[in-house]
């Protein structure tokens, strides 16, 4: 009994986190965004799962997440805070970085 309840539940959060495939038009200039950002800044973003779903209908706004800009990983002067921040991140080449998890 224990397994299908565990089995349905991952099902069920594949289900309501799979993202679909991006809209073909973004909202938004990412190029342009890349030079108009500044550390603090607030991003606002348009998750595409069923759970943004969920979010978009009760929040009435079609930004379903946020996320605050702290600069360049390059730019932080504490090399203390500076380790702390690259724990959270995984680097892929060309000196990219991805968040490792949390909240997504």
């Amino acid at each position: 009994m224990k397994v299908s309840v565990r089995r349905m539940a991952r099902w069920l959060v594949h289900w309501l986190t799979r993202d679909r495939p991006p809209a073909e038009t973004p909202l938004c200039d990412f190029n342009r965004l890349r030079f108009e950002l500044r550390p603090c800044d607030v991003i606002l973003i348009e998750g595409r799962s069923r759970v943004s779903d969920v979010i978009r209908v009760i929040s009435q706004s079609p930004w379903t997440h946020a996320t605050l800009y702290i600069g360049r990983i390059f730019d932080i002067r504490d090399p203390r805070l500076r380790v702390r921040v690259e724990a959270h991140f995984e680097w892929r080449s060309g000196g990219t970085a991805h968040h490792r998890g949390g909240a997504g």
